[in-house]
């Protein structure tokens, strides 16, 4: 190639380059600037409920009593030695909720330098009703783990199934609900109620078992009657469009099996 050719091909080269790179940085300017979206579900203002209650274990006033609050605010223990703390729901990673149980796993780093991230349990002397359990779930919005199901919620099916565990099993129903999914018994603590965010895929690798993969927890259930495929597409579906970012694992339905699998296992 001619010198001359070759020199006004490599300018138009670099001239393109620089191109580009000058038209993204207004661009990039520009979102950072933008302010961050409005959460997809606000906090109801009617949220507000209240219990005595102990902290079982914690870096915070260690088994002290006092009283528990949720509200719209986030979650604040009032100490009865005139001591308090309150969690706002960007500081709070995770919640468990059982009817007698709440534990809160925040994004403070352990005291002391100890690893992890510090957690603080508590046991409640009334229990959680279950759509308080749900509105907290949701406005902490990171995934977390409900066993206060409300029986009564609406279900487009009902499945009897047994919930295998490693050393043992509970038996009750799944619900499939518009919002989510529901697993009921009355074995103390071993229901769940998902929300679709809650969850990255269901597995149904035979017409006898399905698998439910949770971001906290993952269960296995043996079907005592059948589920059909296309109740399981719709249910993969929801958890697909519910899912907050591309980076989350893809969503898939199989009927392979999944080899490996332990049911029952809970953080």
């Amino acid at each position: 190639m001619p010198s001359r050719i070759w020199t006004q091909y490599k300018s138009v080269i670099i001239l393109s380059a620089i191109a580009i790179t000058l038209s993204g940085i207004p661009m990039a300017t520009q979102a950072a600037r933008q302010p961050a979206s409005p959460p997809d579900h606000p906090v109801a203002a009617s949220l507000r409920w209240e219990s005595p209650a102990r902290i079982h274990r914690a870096d915070l006033m260690p088994g002290d009593h006092g009283d528990i609050l949720i509200d719209q605010n986030g979650v604040e223990f009032r100490s009865s030695k005139g001591r308090s703390r309150r969690w706002t729901f960007e500081e709070i990673h995770t919640v468990f909720l059982a009817p007698h149980r709440l534990t809160l796993k925040t994004y403070l780093n352990r005291s002391l330098h100890r690893p992890g991230q510090r957690t603080y349990r508590f046991i409640l002397a009334q229990a959680v009703p279950p759509a308080v359990a749900a509105e907290l779930a949701e406005a902490v919005a990171q995934p977390s783990q409900n066993a206060d199901p409300d029986p009564d919620a609406p279900a487009i099916a009902t499945i009897p199934v047994r919930h295998r565990a490693i050393a043992s099993g509970t038996n009750g129903v799944l619900r499939i609900r518009q919002d989510g999914i529901d697993y009921l018994t009355s074995s103390k603590d071993d229901s769940r109620s998902w929300r679709w965010t809650d969850l990255q895929t269901l597995s149904n690798p035979d017409p006898y078992h399905l698998f439910v993969f949770g971001y906290r927890d993952t269960y296995t259930f043996d079907l005592k009657a059948p589920l059909s495929s296309k109740l399981l597409d719709w249910a993969s579906d929801e958890i697909f469009a519910h899912s907050e970012s591309a980076n989350r694992p893809t969503v898939t339905t199989t009927r392979e099996t999944e080899a490996g699998v332990a049911g029952g296992h809970h953080e």
